[in-house]
Formats: structure tokens, sequence, C-alpha cells
């Protein structure tokens, strides 16, 4: 194996010919800092503020529910999914970029509990009209009440 020493000057001559050097300039980063953090969302480009400041003013805040469809909103999954796909050895149309799994496993869970428990309150509603409606036909319908059969939270 062989020992390859590298000093500063090294350093800086192989930087001054780097042709993605350029790029630190689209970020903003504080003076001095070398940033190399690959776990998260990395320096901010100069340019995300102002698009951040356009989505909350005008997307969100002016635009409200249209930029769903004007803004793009709705295929944006979709979209990106398609740039990403090339570079994960997918086919376009094959990826949709999301939340994360934990999050997309939540939203699902939570879903699908909210759907059992309209289920059941429909279930508990229609035993309870039914009841009601055996309840006010009987002999001693003075004395029937309705009940419901869904525990109150």
């Amino acid at each position: 194996m062989t020992d390859i020493t590298l000093t500063r000057a090294d350093c800086l001559a192989r930087d001054g010919t780097d042709p993605l050097a350029s790029l630190r300039q689209r970020f903003d980063l504080p003076a001095g800092v070398i940033y190399l953090d690959g776990n998260s969302l990395g320096a901010r480009p100069r340019t995300a503020l102002a698009r951040a400041q356009d989505v909350v003013a005008r997307e969100w805040g002016a635009d409200l529910i249209r930029s769903w469809n004007d803004a793009g909103w709705f295929d944006m999954p979709r979209r990106l999914g398609d740039r990403l796909a090339p570079l994960i050895g997918a086919h376009a149309a094959e990826v949709a970029v999301t939340d994360t799994t934990s999050l997309n496993l939540f939203k699902a869970l939570a879903a699908a509990l909210r759907i059992q428990a309209n289920a059941a309150v429909a279930t508990a509603a229609v035993t309870t009209a039914a009841v009601t409606t055996a309840a006010s036909s009987s002999p001693n319908a003075a004395t029937s009440r309705p009940i419901s059969i869904w525990p109150k939270a």
C-alpha cells in the first residue's frame, strides 16, 4: 500500500481545479464553515428562502386550495418520483416521493382505525334505530326505551 501525504497546499490546489467548487456559492453557509453532514437537510440553498416565502404567501396564502392543481401540489409526489427513478434504477412512473415509511404507516393505520370506528358507529346507529322502531311498535311502547350498543367515549 502506498502512503499518500496531502498538505494544505495540495488540498487548496485540488479545490482550485474542482469542477464542483462553484456550487458552494449556491448555499447559504456561515463564513469558514465546511459542512459535510450527510444526515440532515444539508445546507440551505440560497434560493430556498425566497421559494418558501412564495409558497407560503402566494400558493398557500392567496391561491389556497387552487394550488393543489395550479401549483402542481397534487402531482408532486409522482413528478419527484420520475426524477428520482433513474438514480435508483427504476423507470418513470414506478416511484413516488412521499413521507417517511414511519409516517406513511402511521397515516395508513390511523385511517384504518378511523374507518373501523366510523363503521362501528354507523352499525350502532342502525341498531339503535332498529331497536327504537321495534320498541315504538311494541304493545308496551310506553315502557320500551331505545338502547345503544356502542359504548360512549
